[in-house]
């Protein structure tokens, strides 16, 4: 966890091109987006989707909010901060809806634009992270055998749909595509996706990996220490060292 670090005591500006950003503004509660600069001598943009329709990018990034280097090569980390600008550019007026759908192939591979679909109805903070760099062929998670939502999940989701249900302009359409999805649609935490993007090794992560690393970030933002949950089945460990893992 050495390549997590808080925005209080060093600068994300210090970064070369892409890091993700963590913080928890809420009680229980975190956030997740992306920062980035396509020229090393250029400004930090800070780009996330804050709600339904509310792609932001800011020049700003909180004091209370930590930020991690990701383990990627300098040519790719470039060449995902080109495709973050190119999101940004092509989705800051036709905006991202809020919802729990795949972050898989969410934008067009030409445009950069969000592909609205019967899989791809939304993204939450976590998962546009999670999109970005599929887009860039950089997976963070292993999807297959991801867990599938848990009671403190499915309050969380429905609780979502309520918010949704009070935001106007809501389509009646987005509103029954988002209650479908309740207690049916994975989660990504947003700790879980900034952990994955922190360890060099075993990305794509499993489940129960990103679950440990995740749990340690929320630890991190709240100034305690880790506990290094993180462990290796024999098995693992063993395709670690064939290089099949």
């Amino acid at each position: 966890m050495d390549r997590i670090h808080r925005q209080a005591d060093k600068q994300v500006d210090e970064l070369r091109h892409v890091a993700v950003v963590i913080g928890e503004p809420g009680h229980d509660q975190r956030h997740a987006g992306i920062a980035f600069r396509v020229d090393e001598t250029g400004e930090f943009q800070f780009l996330h989707l804050a709600w339904h329709h509310d792609l932001r990018k800011q020049n700003h990034i909180s004091s209370k909010y930590s930020w991690v280097d990701p383990q990627v090569p300098k040519a790719r980390l470039r060449q995902l901060a080109a495709i973050c600008e190119d999101i940004a550019h092509a989705n800051l007026v036709e905006q991202i809806p809020y919802s729990f759908g795949t972050p898989v192939d969410a934008f067009d591979e030409s445009t950069k634009k969000f592909l609205l679909g019967p899989t791809t109805t939304g993204l939450t903070c976590a998962s546009f992270v999670l999109a970005v760099f599929e887009r860039a062929q950089l997976r963070l998670a292993r999807y297959i055998g991801w867990a599938s939502p848990d009671s403190d999940d499915i309050r969380w989701q429905q609780s979502v749909l309520e918010a949704l249900r009070r935001t106007p302009g809501v389509s009646p359409e987005h509103i029954n595509a988002v209650e479908r999805e309740v207690g049916n649609s994975v989660r990504y935490r947003p700790e879980q996706v900034a952990g994955a993007a922190a360890i060099r090794k075993r990305r794509p992560v499993k489940y129960q990996y990103a679950k440990s690393l995740g749990n340690d970030v929320v630890r991190l933002l709240r100034g305690e220490q880790p506990v290094c949950e993180l462990r290796l089945s024999r098995w693992d460990r063993l395709l670690d060292r064939l290089g099949l893992a």
